[in-house]
């Protein structure tokens, strides 16, 4: 994903936006040798790595694979097995997601470099850069 929204992984946004198990957990990722990134979360961990499309490969711990590619919106789709999250910039800076039940996700940048995210149950999550060049969540 080379031009991804404050460099979130397909793996982080995967745990953010399609497993609802994750929550309000910590999810916290770090730059990988193969130029994408390892994630952790309570959950279990992922990896990444660029793929032929633009995007990234992610591969989760229970074996799971998701794929990303650009979209002609500016934004991503990202296909799991739970079907296709689709992804456009919105005015406030930063991602509106449409998840594969037709729910809305939006994404604005907040005064810590990072991402706060608001589900369509009014959950909210924010993210800020760490100091390995990834992102940790709450």
């Amino acid at each position: 994903m080379a031009k991804r929204v404050a460099g979130v992984s397909v793996a982080l946004l995967t745990w953010l936006l399609v497993l609802p198990s994750v929550g309000l957990a910590q999810v916290s990722c770090h730059p990988n040798i193969f130029g994408g990134q390892d994630c952790t979360a309570p959950e279990g961990r992922a990896s990444s790595h660029p793929n032929i499309f633009g995007g990234q490969n992610t591969t989760f711990s229970d074996g799971s694979r998701y794929e990303s590619r650009t979209n002609i919106f500016g934004g991503e789709d990202i296909t799991t097995p739970h079907g296709v999250v689709e992804s456009h910039p919105n005015i406030f800076g930063g991602q509106d997601y449409r998840l594969p039940n037709r729910s809305h996700i939006e994404s604005h940048p907040n005064i810590f470099g990072g991402q706060d995210y608001r589900g369509p149950d009014g959950s909210a999550m924010s993210c800020c850069p760490n100091i390995f060049g990834g992102q940790d969540c709450r």
